[in-house]
């Protein structure tokens, strides 16, 4: 016979423990991170040489324009003259308390527009620097350059400091073909340069006019597949101009060779300069930096190529 406790006990309804040791217990409700594994690609490493990135940057300062405000909107003016022509990278610099405004700059017929996010305050060390896009100039020459905001922006909560034209490719950089060779035509580089410049005419399609040694080009270009590279640099160089001494730089490594004279400019030879190696995936840099200018001109180059070396 069952005794009255047992009875009891077996009547109460069956309730599931609550209770976890401190070990089950959830310590968030968020799915797990399908991306905290992957690991961090490194940043290629910096050049052997110093280079001007501010050199081909075209500015206007706040100072050195026009103001006017309109009903619900402020506008403001310069004349800018470009030494060359090409395609540049509009950057407004300012300062801002204001979460956001609309900002739009127009040079000739061309425009390009964003919001301004707010920068924090006026010191005078403080300047912010946005990006709105790209234009091309088609010649060298004076522009009429105007700045537009969405309100009046004027002072005390909005201060603009001036814009920059910095140099930028006219062709979307490069990646890594199937075969694992990475071709850098020269419409693909960015031109740091006063007289230097991407030449379009179909004979041409190269870096041309680089009558001053201070002019250099970059490329920008993605490897998904690393390895050791041979360098392959097709230029052409006019009779009487050759000797040159120019640097081509990737990351942080430098070959240095004399130009050729081919018989003309447009006479293309392609030079083996070494083997590189690219030891990680991802954004790598490469630059040619005169050194020496020996003639009237350093050379033109039509494309840099990069040829996988295969290991033996």
């Amino acid at each position: 016979m069952k005794t009255p406790a047992l009875v009891a006990c077996l009547l109460l309804p069956f309730v599931p423990s609550l209770t976890r040791s401190a070990e089950e217990a959830p310590t968030s409700n968020l799915p797990p991170d399908p991306f905290e594994n992957l690991e961090q690609v490194p940043e290629a490493k910096p050049y052997t040489m110093e280079v001007d990135r501010d050199r081909g940057t075209i500015s206007v300062d706040a100072k050195e324009g026009t103001y006017s405000e309109g009903s619900h909107f402020s506008n403001w003016g310069w004349k800018m003259s470009a030494p060359r022509w090409g395609r540049f990278f509009v950057k407004l610099r300012y300062t801002s308390t204001i979460p956001k405004i609309g900002v739009q700059v127009k040079v000739g017929d061309q425009m390009v527009k964003s919001y301004a996010p707010r920068t924090g305050g006026h010191e005078e060390h403080q300047e912010y620097e946005l990006v709105l896009g790209y234009l091309y100039l088609d010649k060298p020459g004076e522009y009429q350059v105007n700045l537009l905001t969405g309100d009046k922006a004027n002072g005390p909560s909005f201060f603009v400091k001036g814009i920059d034209f910095s140099p930028a490719p006219e062709g979307d950089h490069a990646g890594q073909g199937i075969d694992g060779s990475i071709e850098l035509h020269a419409k693909t580089a960015a031109t740091f340069s006063k007289n230097m410049r991407f030449e379009p005419k179909p004979e041409k399609n190269c870096l041309g006019f680089w009558t001053d040694a201070d002019d250099w080009a970059e490329w920008t270009f993605d490897v998904s597949s690393p390895g050791k590279f041979r360098i392959e640099l097709v230029q052409g160089c006019g009779e009487g101009n050759g000797g040159s001494e120019v640097a081509l730089l990737v990351n942080d490594q430098t070959f240095k060779f004399q130009v050729e004279e081919t018989g003309g400019f447009q006479n293309w030879k392609g030079r083996q300069l070494g083997i590189v190696e690219i030891p990680h995936i991802g954004e790598q840099k490469m630059a040619i930096k005169p050194l020496t200018k020996a003639g009237k001109a350093v050379m033109d180059v039509q494309k840099v190529v990069l040829i996988p070396v295969k290991e033996s």
